[in-house]
């Protein structure tokens, strides 16, 4: 059953919020992140060694349900938490395996990402604290820790350490940069700062969270939630315009890639009734005709002009188009580009080049498939034209987007 923590509703100078953004280094790329688990255990220990997926599964599973308290004084109310208790793993396997020494009274924690933090063994050992793989019964997304996060709900979120790859067993804590975090960063305590009182913190932490939001934004529309370089960031790696998607397929990377390969135009319910409005104006001019959707999306890409960029099996395909996308009726793409290399190159004055990726990356017992479209534009007048067209195409476009993916899904569910 959900363990509904003892916290009062809202803690001493917290809000409640709506949204969950990731907060932190919230324009740092992500790692990348491994098939299975492991965490490394090092420091004041009588052996050093690993624990995996396999001894997790050995403790018990825990589901939660708690708030996270962010110390700039948001908090994001019932979340759903599921895992294992911090406690278990270090009673049932840190401490028999690996013998603690007796000065190790602090957990050193590590992330995927470089992030670290220090938990006193006495908080780190309370019941609320999990070590969780699945969010709202979901696996942990790339934004909010994936594959595993600590989950300490009586602590601020700075002590909630993302992507969880190892423990370090020491006598004292960290001391981060500025000493800004508090040895044991309690929410009844509002212990937020290591030196300042809470009351003098509260204004100037709560007029981070408007700055900080806008970075995590502006980090999904630039890509850098992706981990590693991608054929994308190759190609096109600036553009005016950018739209990310993504979702959580229980498969694997082969699986999804396969079946992305598979959908057809008739899978995607909003594909035919959106494009057949968008093609309108050209099919009265007797400039188009209506397209097929019984074929493969992919095929239909570059049958309708879009250039196959650059492959990577199993993990990423890039198509690339030239045109005036924002004419009603004259939006052909160009002929002149052909493969990568006239991509690349294409100047022509009046113009905006569109490059959309499909990239799967692999996320803790399944897949995460992204699509991500850039639009650049080759000169002034073209930036303007394609701004007005973008406001009014960009929710169709995301829409589209969305239900492609979503069809990626009823796809891999009906074949198993």
């Amino acid at each position: 059953m959900p363990n509904r923590t003892s916290m009062p509703r809202l803690p001493p100078g917290q809000r409640a919020g709506g949204a969950f953004p990731r907060f932190g280094a919230a324009m740092a790329p992500l790692p990348e992140i491994p098939r299975e688990p492991r965490l490394r255990i090092t420091g004041a220990v009588k052996e050093p060694g690993e624990i995996g997926l396999a001894d997790l599964l050995t403790l018990p599973r825990q589901e939660q349900v708690s708030d996270l308290h962010c110390v700039t004084t948001w908090t994001k109310q019932d979340l759903r938490w599921d895992g294992w208790r911090l406690a278990d793993l270090y009673r049932q396997l840190i401490v028999p395996r690996f013998q603690p020494l007796p000065e190790a009274r602090w957990l050193v924690l590590f992330g995927l990402d470089g992030y670290c933090c220090s938990l006193l063994l006495e908080d780190a050992l309370d019941d609320r604290v999990l070590v969780a793989d699945t969010l709202d019964g979901e696996p942990l997304s790339l934004f909010h820790g994936a594959p595993l996060r600590v989950v300490s709900p009586d602590q601020y979120a700075y002590k909630s350490l993302k992507h969880f790859c190892g423990i370090s067993l020491r006598e004292k804590p960290v001391r981060l940069p500025l000493g800004l975090e508090h040895r044991r960063g309690r929410v009844a305590l509002e212990e937020r700062h290591a030196r300042l009182p809470a009351w003098l913190v509260r204004l100037p932490y709560r007029a981070l969270i408007a700055p900080a939001a806008y970075l995590h934004r502006r980090g999904i529309q630039a890509g850098h939630f992706v981990g590693r370089a991608t054929l994308l960031d190759e190609l096109m790696p600036e553009a005016g315009h950018r739209e990310v998607h993504d979702i959580w397929l229980e498969a694997t990377p082969r699986a999804t890639f396969q079946a992305l390969a598979e959908v057809t135009g008739r899978e995607i319910r909003l594909l035919g009734p959106l494009m057949a409005l968008r093609q309108l104006p050209a099919f009265l001019a007797g400039r188009t005709s209506p397209g097929s959707f019984g074929s493969p999306v992919i095929d239909s890409l570059e049958q309708s002009g879009f250039v196959r960029l650059a492959e990577e099996p199993d993990r990423e395909i890039v198509f690339g188009v030239a045109g005036r996308f924002w004419k009603l009726a004259g939006n052909a793409p160009t002929s002149t580009v052909r493969d990568r290399e006239s991509f690349v190159s294409f100047n022509e004055p009046g113009y905006a080049k569109a490059a959309m990726n499909f990239l799967v990356r692999s996320e803790g017992r399944g897949s995460r498939l992204i699509t991500e479209t850039r639009i650049a534009t080759t000169d002034a007048p073209a930036a303007r034209s394609f701004r007005r067209y973008w406001r009014l195409v960009r929710p169709g476009s995301g829409l589209i987007r969305r239900s492609w993916l979503a069809a990626v899904r009823r796809r891999l569910a009906a074949t198993g």
